[in-house]
């Protein structure tokens, strides 16, 4: 398991400490994207309650959230790089908790803003400082196996958070549903503080990593280094420009199921929550243990960044062709595709991010990430795409205006990053994990 070796005193941190710590931080990112998302299905039951108006459902829903974490996200994340993480992230899970209780508890539209805000605020920490830990409880030889467990809760939340609330919702209304998984968090939070280690920084890394930014270096000086590494600036103008394609996709599809073929939303939301959900799941998990395994065989990161970048490329085609006039089973199968090789591209991406840096940054480099290839793409991705149906729907009609909007955009973003996802390995070393796989097996 892994250990650090040549700085005292070190806390010895046992393979089953490190593997308990990750299901802990995998129940957390369970959390947070149940919390995250739960609103969206209670929205309406919220406008009927509070009497609210769709523009204030989409500031609340939306503005409110990606504001307050981008804005809080850097700060948050260099104290991640300096503070006790595993301190900082129980407080943060406390303070989301909270906020959903609020989230639940509130009267008008501006305690709603303000609850959704500190959402925000406290989610700002939960990626970047459950990945921070994970690189230093896991050696690089099997650190991607690691965030595919941990990147799998995304999936998780959908197959077990959204029938929960709808459950809960239906039964004894949405505030009752909010309440409960800020209640949840609370305990969360405090299984985190008194249950899992601190590891050391820079615990599990051989002796060629790079020299870290310490504590003191400004945040300018810490940027600086992150741009000049060629490798992490093309994986992240790689998976930001794929990321408008995956996120315009994610958007659309199933607006595209219920306009071009007649689904229910009930059938739609059946569909998601099962079948593509599950299917979601075994991707992340397959995708962190054999780009892991390749890795650990070859003893060469670059797979870390041909794999991600074969995923993306796989996808394209099926993204096509679920834009076509094809039959409704061979959308669905094309939308599980498409969603699970853009899934499995997150793993070994988000493992090599916080590799090719300085311990020193892991929060910070990982917060960068985010923001890049998450809130940029879900900010544009699908913009572009409404944007462009609406051009044409006058002439061919909403559904048929739909899917060539997506044809035109999805599969030429979705290339383009593909393509672009291939030139980091020009950047990197081929590093040996032999060195760290030894530690972590003796």
């Amino acid at each position: 398991m892994p250990t650090s070796m040549n700085q005292a005193p070190r806390r010895e941190i046992s393979r089953r400490q490190a593997y308990y710590a990750l299901f802990v931080l995998w129940l957390v990112n369970v959390l947070a994207n149940i919390d995250r998302f739960s609103v969206g299905i209670v929205l309406q039951k919220i406008k009927t309650d509070l009497q609210l108006t769709d523009t204030q459902l989409g500031l609340f829903s939306g503005a409110a959230f990606v504001v307050s974490y981008v804005a809080l996200g850097i700060p948050v994340a260099r104290w991640l790089d300096r503070g006790i993480r595993r301190n900082i992230l129980a407080w943060a899970v406390a303070v989301w908790s909270l906020m959903t209780l609020a989230t639940g508890a509130a009267a008008n539209f501006v305690q709603l803003a303000i609850a959704r805000a500190g959402l925000g605020a406290g989610e700002a920490a939960c990626a970047p400082g459950a990945m921070s830990l994970i690189g230093d409880y896991f050696s690089r030889g099997w650190r991607t196996q690691a965030v595919g467990i941990f990147h799998s809760a995304l999936p998780a939340a959908g197959i077990v958070g959204s029938p929960l609330i709808g459950i809960i919702t239906d039964h004894y209304g949405w505030r009752a549903a909010l309440i409960t998984f800020g209640a949840l968090g609370i305990a969360l939070a405090l299984i985190i503080r008194f249950t899992i280690r601190e590891p050391d920084r820079g615990a599990t890394r051989d002796d060629d990593a790079p020299a870290p930014v310490g504590p003191s270096h400004a945040l300018p000086d810490a940027l600086r280094v992150m741009y000049r590494n060629r490798a992490y600036r093309y994986l992240l103008i790689a998976h930001g420009v794929y990321g408008m394609a995956s996120f315009a996709f994610v958007a659309w599809y199933p607006v595209i199921l219920v306009r071009s073929y007649g689904m229910t939303y009930t059938e739609v939301g059946i569909f998601i929550g099962t079948v593509l959900g599950v299917a979601m799941l075994i991707a992340s998990l397959a995708s962190g243990y054999v780009c892991a395994a390749v890795t650990r065989r070859t003893g060469n990161e670059r797979w870390l960044v041909i794999l991600p970048a074969a995923f993306c490329l796989i996808s394209v085609p099926a993204m096509a062709v679920t834009c076509l006039d094809v039959s409704k089973t061979v959308a669905m199968a094309g939308g599980v595709v498409v969603l699970c090789f853009a899934v499995a591209r997150t793993p070994p991406t988000l493992s090599l991010a916080i590799d090719i840096l300085p311990s020193s940054m892991h929060g910070l480099s990982t917060l960068v990430y985010m923001i890049i290839t998450t809130m940029v793409g879900s900010a544009f991705g699908p913009l572009i795409v409404g944007a462009v149906s609406d051009a044409i729907a006058g002439s061919i009609g909403d559904a048929s205006a739909l899917r060539h909007a997506l044809l035109m955009t999805a599969p030429a973003f979705g290339l383009a990053g593909a393509l672009l996802a291939f030139l980091p390995a020009r950047f990197m070393p081929g590093k040996s994990v032999a060195p760290a796989l030894a530690t972590s097996l003796g």
